[in-house]
């Protein structure tokens, strides 16, 4: 599968093969990072559109329901008739039809039937209930607009990664920018935004990944309170009053708290061989690189490194640990599986150049259990390691060289697959005229 980008952000130009592993490499601000967030974006975006369009019936069905409540409330004493509260609180509406639509429906029309025959309803009044309740029942019976509910998702799941700051910026004549993703020769999805939005949307069908995660910082951890109380930006829309974190944090917040639920308890019912004895060894080895295990505890709502018979907090673990941690939690609540897509940025921040090259080793071996993972570093010690354990393993792998030519404002990414010693040369020459200057100052 490809990803075909063009004026996205910093990014004029990129061809990007997803599969096995990527590696991203190149200066700060080149966009690296954009590709795995475009990716993200799109797999939680399809695989979210079915709630998507519940939501959409649900807040329209909520609108005209709260419009019948207040309509009777206006011209019937609620404290004399306390049944409208009932037929009538939007969520018990909703939640009813739900179970049964036509019993629903009838109840309230028989109820407003039963008003106007004491004189309470008047006749005009109950004709424009009626027609809302009829209108309720057409929602609630239309097909799913599959394309439109996959667009609206989409179109969140951007605002909440980049803000809507997806047209270049520095560019003083802005282009459309657009995306496509191609798999062979079937075209998947073509976007294309304008400064005012989407301006065209292609949608053939989906990338074929069951769940995508994004990892970006070990601080989860310390603000996995703060984060558990938040709405996303793919929920709240840009609605204001309310601490708002894009979806990519929550989402890994949620992944690490619920590896509490793993099956590795259960382990001496894996078959030899089996993705869930191979994830249990993964997890195992990670572990005995700082002798102990990262958990969570539902009971504490915190993060725990557990080692030798004694616990410390989240707030007091290396943030080498935390990284590691992370990994083996994702493994262990499901997140690094088959047919799932692992997007980590720049990995090495956190790490020993040692706790590289061993990182980029689990990654490899992830890779060849089936999990697709794009990494962004910067690190000459991880772009080495990858290819030379990728290689060794035999996975299919792909490195790119994100750059910024002289005179140019924005980056084009150059494949670099059959030469990555370019890349690590580049990562390698400052500490080279370093000591040049050493020298020449000797």
């Amino acid at each position: 599968m490809r990803i075909k980008i063009n004026n996205f952000g910093t990014i004029a130009e990129a061809d990007v093969s997803v599969g096995g592993l990527t590696v991203i490499t190149g200066e700060n601000d080149t966009g690296k990072s954009t590709v795995g967030k475009i990716l993200f974006s799109m797999v939680k975006a399809i695989s979210r559109y079915q709630e998507d369009l519940e939501e959409d019936k649900e807040d329209r069905i909520t609108s005209i329901v709260e419009k019948i409540y207040f309509n009777l409330r206006r011209r019937i004493n609620i404290a004399a008739t306390p049944e409208i509260r009932e037929l009538f609180n939007p969520r018990k509406f909703y939640a009813s039809l739900k179970i049964d639509i036509s019993k629903t429906l009838a109840e309230r029309e028989s109820y407003l039937y039963n008003l106007i025959e004491e004189g309470l309803l008047p006749e005009l009044m109950a004709d424009s209930v009626l027609s809302d309740i009829r209108k309720i029942r057409d929602i609630m019976l239309e097909p799913d607009d599959e394309l439109s509910a996959i667009n609206r998702a989409l179109r969140k799941a951007f605002y909440s990664e980049f803000r809507g700051e997806i047209i270049q910026k520095g560019n003083q004549n802005p282009v459309k920018a657009s995306l496509e993703v191609v798999d062979g020769v079937s075209q998947l999805i073509d976007i294309k935004w304008t400064k005012d939005g989407i301006s065209q949307f292609d949608y053939t069908d989906g990338l074929g990944y069951v769940d995508a995660t994004y990892v970006d910082s070990p601080s989860i951890m310390q603000f996995h309170n703060l984060v558990r109380f938040a709405k996303t930006l793919f929920d709240s829309n840009g609605e204001s009053g309310r601490l708002t974190v894009p979806l990519h944090v929550k989402d890994l917040s949620i992944k690490l708290s619920d590896s509490v639920y793993n099956l590795f308890v259960h382990s001496d019912i894996f078959d030899d061989g089996s993705f869930l004895k191979e994830s249990l060894r993964i997890s195992n080895k990670i572990n005995a690189t700082f002798c102990g295990e990262v958990v969570y505890d539902i009971e504490k709502n915190d993060f725990f490194l557990e080692k030798q018979g004694y616990k410390v907090t989240s707030g007091n673990i290396a943030s080498g640990i935390k990284s590691l941690g992370i990994l083996d939690m994702l493994v262990k609540c499901g997140a690094a599986v088959d047919n799932s897509l692992l997007i980590i940025d720049e990995p090495e921040v956190n790490l020993h150049p040692k706790w590289q090259v061993f990182y980029a080793e689990i990654i490899c071996e992830l890779v060849s259990m089936g999990v697709d993972i794009i990494i962004t570093t910067h690190s000459p010690y991880i772009i080495d390691a990858l290819k030379h354990y990728s290689d060794k393993i035999g996975i299919e792998n792909r490195f790119y060289i994100s750059e910024r030519f002289p005179g140019e404002e924005f980056t084009s990414f150059v494949d670099i697959t059959d030469n990555v010693a370019y890349a690590i040369n580049l990562l390698a020459s400052p500490l080279k005229e370093l000591n040049q200057e050493y020298l020449d100052d000797f």
